[in-house]
């Protein structure tokens, strides 16, 4: 079970390479650098990482948080290794802010006994759903179906409302998903052949939150949607940022948890947490090994 990741990075180049040190070694990475990122940023990077093999950066694009760059720098990491030939199984997207809260050998034996499930959130825009009784440009389905103008820092829905080309059906969820070769493949085929749905990607609100799930969930692959993708984040905390930057003294429930990646950390923040996930992910897969040789 080869075990691909595909990151999303714009900062924090020493968390990346941090990040990228506890992926398989024989994993493919494909990492794609924000445009607006400081010159040197994907250079600095490009050295921590050498030699690690197996290391692609791609075509980059500017991302600006809810705007449609986000989701054609994915757009950019799928087809890269999709046209690169890049073999692997599954494929995981992360952002340079998370970090693996399981074992790389749990990781791939959960892929491995489900096979043929693709882990991503997934729900009908149009049917009452976790954003239906949101306010504002984030209400579903106005924030897909509803033309949006990006006016500087701000979004503004306008009153003017829209259908999705192709006769698809819009669909939603988080960003992050695991997703397997041939859902990854069909995502690049599928880009690469309907322009007009690239184009409407620039009036969504967050269209990140919307492309991929609204091309598998309109495809063959709709019914090996889980509806988990694996993450453990949290939103409950009354003081922004969201999701909450995770530290040490999230330690339990961070193991309490069944995802297998965890969102969002931040050296700056909490460095001593990384250290400890290591160590707690590390017992806990020795001890799993032991049980498993009895």
């Amino acid at each position: 079970m080869i075990v691909g990741y595909m990151l999303l990075v714009h900062e924090n180049p020493g968390q990346v390479q941090r990040l990228v040190s506890v992926l398989p070694e024989g994993s493919p990475v494909l990492i794609h650098v924000d445009r607006r990122a400081p010159d040197d940023f994907q250079e600095e990077l490009n050295g921590r990482l050498h030699g690690r093999a197996n290391v692609h950066f791609v075509p980059r694009f500017a991302s600006r948080w809810g705007s449609a760059g986000i989701i054609r720098a994915t757009f950019s990491l799928i087809g890269s290794a999709i046209e690169k030939g890049i073999a692997f199984d599954y494929a995981t997207l992360l952002s340079g802010a998370d970090y693996p809260i399981k074992s790389n050998a749990e990781i791939a034996r959960f892929l491995e006994h489900h096979q043929g499930s693709e882990f991503i959130e997934s729900f009908a825009m149009e049917k009452p759903n976790r954003w239906s009784a949101m306010g504002g440009n984030y209400k579903a389905p106005d924030k897909v179906l509803r033309y949006h103008l990006r006016i500087r820092s701000r979004v503004v829905r306008t009153p003017f409302s829209r259908r999705l080309p192709y006769g698809l059906v819009p669909h939603g969820g988080s960003q992050w998903w695991t997703l397997s070769y041939a859902a990854l493949q069909h995502i690049s085929q599928f880009v690469r052949r309907t322009p007009k749905f690239d184009r409407f990607l620039d009036g969504v609100f967050i269209p990140d939150e919307f492309a991929i799930q609204t091309i598998l969930s309109n495809s063959r692959f709709a019914d090996r949607i889980t509806g988990d993708d694996l993450r453990l984040a949290i939103w409950d905390r009354p003081v922004p940022p969201y999701p909450a930057t995770l530290k040490c003294a999230d330690m339990d429930r961070i193991f309490a948890s069944d995802k297998f990646f965890a969102r969002k950390f931040d050296t700056e923040t909490d460095a001593e947490v990384f250290d400890r996930i290591d160590r707690r992910r590390d017992a806990a897969a020795a001890s799993a090994h032991l049980k498993s040789s009895h």
